[in-house]
């Protein structure tokens, strides 16, 4: 694609007068400060857009560059060194990218709508989007779509529940967990249940079949999970193996490489499909933290923290929960708060709990808005408040925490009692 591209140098020079210069001087050093080049390159060629720096991107995006567009979309969605994640501006530049019948930009405005970040979550509309995306050619839309479909057919409720077993730690319960078995969700059959499974199931194998890394991570995953496929983890070790394999550095590609990864990695905790190995999960783990994931970092975090695999070291799983705690990843600040609580690896710092669990809080992570409860009903690290227990409780018990509800009736009969 060609544009004219026109840079600008702006020669910036500092003008020191020294005593005893004549007029004339001073006048020539004044003229030398506001001197400006200007300097044009026409019909320069962008064969590689990811070495374009920001700024660069920016111009030709302003220009109306659909690349360029997109391209700085993907580096505020996902931060880099040089670029801080924003996801309101990322939806800027996609919209607009959009808008001009960029296809990658309508994909990647169906992703926020699907998961609501930065925006409400609509699934009807993300579902258009991809359905737009689909008809001008894009590839992934297809795995969007299937995500979509997930979602509003709720098939992924007890895939993700199974997930929480190394997602614990309550500070109001500090007991040991029992080890979480996966159980498969059973739906009745119906012709609709199974058109659309079928249709997921079929979406995604076309997207994986065409290289694209999100589809071959959702295909192992409704293989491990057997959502609309008989449950078979070896099929889903093959698609997420094929994944890690990958090469590519594309930042949209980097959550499916890292997501992958963590599946292997909680397969060989578990031993489904292969051998129980935790020196393998942490490799795998490790390989998603050093590629930016904080859920990856969070794992490592509670392998330390648990002693799995590994000998238990409080210090080193709080570093790991502050590299997961650099990205905002609600468990992870959770999890910093349950350990300067408990005085783990650490000196018993009450308000540095309430400090973490309130930013888990405000992601509407149940776990640490029961924690706030325990803690406001208890005042530790916060003057003892009764309403605002509740009001932490009463969200936990909202997004159906089991257990909130009975904290509910608990604190509303201490208040009424106080009355």
């Amino acid at each position: 694609m060609k544009r004219n591209i026109l840079v600008l140098f702006l020669a910036m020079i500092s003008a020191t007068v020294l005593i005893g210069c004549s007029k004339e001087a001073e006048k020539e050093t004044e003229e030398a400060v506001d001197t400006t080049e200007q300097v044009a390159f026409d019909d320069v060629e962008v064969e590689d857009y990811t070495v374009l720096s920001y700024s660069e991107l920016e111009v030709l995006a302003y220009q109306g560059d659909t690349e360029a567009q997109v391209m700085l979309g993907r580096m505020l969605e996902y931060g880099t060194e040089d670029v801080k994640q924003n996801f309101s501006e990322a939806i800027f530049w996609y919209q607009m990218a959009s808008d001009s019948g960029n296809v990658d930009g309508t994909d990647a405005l169906g992703y926020f709508y699907l998961t609501g970040a930065g925006v409400d979550q609509d699934l009807d509309k993300a579902e258009a989007l991809f359905s737009s995306a689909i008809e001008g050619g894009s590839v992934n839309a297809k795995v969007g779509l299937a995500r979509v479909l997930l979602e509003k057919g709720d098939y992924e409720a007890q895939a993700k529940e199974a997930e929480s077993a190394l997602e614990e730690g309550q500070i109001a319960d500090t007991k040991e967990k029992n080890e979480a078995e996966k159980k498969s969700k059973n739906k009745e059959d119906n012709s609709d249940d199974d058109s659309q499974l079928s249709q997921i199931v079929e979406l995604l194998t076309v997207a994986q079949q065409a290289g694209d890394l999100d589809g071959g991570y959702y295909l192992g995953y409704i293989y491990e999970n057997g959502i609309g496929v008989a449950k078979d983890y070896k099929k889903a070790y093959d698609y997420y193996n094929r994944v890690i394999k990958s090469t590519s550095t594309a930042l949209n590609d980097r959550d499916s490489i890292n997501l992958s990864n963590i599946a292997i990695g909680l397969m060989y905790i578990n031993g489904y499909g292969v051998g129980e190995d935790t020196d393998v999960a942490l490799e795998h783990f490790t390989t998603a933290s050093e590629n930016s994931s904080p859920k990856a970092s969070y794992y490592i975090g509670q392998m330390y923290e648990n002693g799995i695999g590994v000998d238990k070291d409080y210090e080193k799983a709080m570093e790991y929960y502050l590299k997961a705690a650099d990205f905002d990843y609600a468990p992870a600040l959770n999890q910093i708060g349950y350990l300067y609580y408990n005085g783990y690896g650490v000196d018993v710092d009450f308000a540095s709990a309430v400090y973490y669990q309130k930013l888990a809080a405000l992601q509407g992570y149940a776990i640490a808005q029961v924690n706030l409860g325990f803690l406001y009903e208890n005042g530790y690290g916060v003057e003892r408040n009764l309403e605002t227990a509740l009001s932490y409780y009463e969200m936990a018990a909202n997004s159906g925490y089991e257990g909130a509800t009975e904290a509910v009736v608990r604190v509303k009969a201490q208040i009424n009692e106080e009355m």
